[in-house]
């Protein structure tokens, strides 16, 4: 947990209290999902734009000061208690509502129940970020539709569970809080079944709803307030009894290897301009900025204490070796980087993706065999009038599902390689071309397009793990499952003739 201040852009004065008095709907902002807080201090209210993942540090009815999320003051009056939630006595309730001293539509959506003779009022959004989603991960796999097989693989043995992670899954989530909070919601069929309805919601709807269809009792410790022999859950601070019917958990991820340390020197290496001088860094929120980054722990305000009735071992599975170089020499290259601390809390993005999958300029790229035919055809693609621009990029084949040869080439050592290419025309229409290195393979092109707007990286992911799964072929299963995104696919065959008239085809299948 980071002890370091996170503040977002602060409409109030310097030492002002601002109560936390309302906490909106999530909504579709830029490609990225957000939020309005609704802050009020001296009768004035003024609304928030944050990310969704900062979600966690938001406390109703508790107040902050200059902007710092990190740290808030619970009301005087509030209290914590524990109290056991009964399925069969709880009921979905909804009604308009008037945020004080705004005029924006609001819905109250809480799960109204009886305990120890009191009504309990518990919020649908407080459920969502304590009990069902916790964490960066699970809060933002909310909205996407079957997305779990993208970011790992389920293998089930007697008294054991293996979870496989693609390179999608940020290595900071394989700790071992985040994978017990996984594994309980993904082998209690009640809490995943209620997890996974959410999307389908949320798609139609736009709204993050659902009926209490939980079949076991939840116990959990909250901060409420008390009016009128009516509790009102503040904040869930604890979760209890959490069963995982497993006493055994293996996992592994591509970045989870043995680590040897090795004399070569480090060919960069990057200081950070903004330290102070302690070391530390104070970071600031921004909506605008474009993603997470590894280096930015995840931010709430107060860790969830979770408590599990029994505690199963994991086990850390690593896969092949990686380097560590620990010097430096004069062929170092040294980036210092000012990024005056600015963060978001939105989906893993930005910097991280930025150091990995980088688009490139047509000419820059350098392939071999079938792939550099296939950038000589986009080069004269690209001339074409009705082609305003084409980034593309190159990388290997992601790991399957155990050890599949496809991800190598015929010589059983090299690596099979991909390019992604990302066509913008003049009409405003963009395509997404995956071209796979084939080796005399009778593989085709595949062309995808969409009238909405999508999560291009985990779809490419997605279908070339399904492609080495499948050792090599485009299934009629892979492609459907993600037609249901509202994702058009084309295939393409490869021709024979000459790059001007492949380039022809492929323009026409474009138009």
């Amino acid at each position: 947990m980071s002890k370091r201040h996170v503040k977002i852009k602060w409409p109030f004065k310097k030492g002002e209290k601002a109560e936390l008095i309302w906490i909106g709907d999530p909504f579709r902002y830029d490609n990225k999902i957000m939020l309005y807080a609704y802050f009020r201090a001296n009768r004035v209210t003024k609304k928030i734009l944050l990310d969704w993942g900062t979600l966690p540090c938001l406390a109703i009815q508790h107040d902050y000061s200059d902007g710092v999320i990190t740290t808030s003051r619970s009301p005087q009056d509030a209290r914590e208690v524990d109290i056991t939630i009964y399925p069969n006595s709880v009921k979905y309730f909804e009604k308009p509502w008037k945020i004080p001293g705004n005029n924006d539509p609001a819905t109250s959506r809480s799960f109204v129940f009886s305990f120890n003779g009191r009504n309990i009022i518990l919020p649908v959004i407080e459920v969502l970020r304590s009990i069902l989603a916790p964490n960066s991960f699970l809060l933002y796999r909310l909205f996407e539709s079957n997305s779990f097989p993208q970011y790992f693989t389920e293998t089930y043995e007697s008294n054991k569970i293996h979870l496989s992670f693609s390179s999608l899954y940020g290595l900071k989530y394989t700790k071992t809080a985040f994978v017990y909070q996984l594994v309980w919601l993904l082998t209690n069929r009640d809490l995943r079944q209620v997890y996974e309805s959410l999307a389908f919601t949320w798609l139609q709807t736009n709204t993050l709803k659902f009926e209490w269809d939980f079949v076991q009792p939840i116990n959990i410790t909250a901060r409420v307030k008390e009016n009128n022999n009516t509790w009102t859950v503040l904040q869930i601070v604890s979760i209890k009894n959490k069963h995982i019917p497993y006493g055994n958990i293996s996992i592994s991820h591509p970045e989870i290897q043995n680590a040897e340390k090795s004399r070569e020197a480090k060919k960069y290496t990057y200081y950070s301009l903004n330290k102070n001088e302690k070391g530390k860094e104070s970071f600031t929120l921004d909506e605008q900025a474009d993603g997470s980054t590894e280096d930015f722990d995840f931010v709430q305000m107060n860790q969830i204490n979770h408590e599990y009735t029994s505690v199963p071992s994991v086990k850390r599975i690593k896969r092949g070796s990686a380097k560590q170089r620990l010097e430096e020499d004069e062929n170092t290259k040294r980036y210092y980087v000012d990024d005056h601390s600015i963060r978001s809390t939105a989906d893993s993005g930005g910097q991280q993706l930025a150091r990995g999958l980088e688009h490139q300029m047509l000419h820059e790229i350098k392939a071999q065999g079938d792939l550099q035919d296939f950038i000589n055809l986009l080069k004269v693609l690209e001339q074409y009038p009705e082609v305003k621009a084409i980034r593309a990029f190159t990388d290997v084949l992601p790991e399957g599902l155990g050890e599949r040869k496809f991800t190598k080439l015929s010589d059983g050592i090299t690596k099979r390689s991909y390019v992604v290419a990302e066509i913008h025309m003049m009409n405003s229409n963009r395509f997404n071309i995956i071209e796979v290195e084939r080796e005399r393979r009778p593989l085709s092109t595949i062309i995808l397009s969409s009238n909405f707007e999508q999560n291009w990286s985990s779809i490419y992911n997605y279908l070339l793990v399904g492609l080495v799964n499948a050792s090599g072929s485009w299934t009629s299963d892979l492609l459907k499952s993600i037609t249901y995104r509202g994702i058009h696919i084309v295939k393409l065959k490869h021709s024979r003739k000459g790059v001007n008239h492949r380039a022809k085809l492929l323009l026409n299948k474009l138009m």
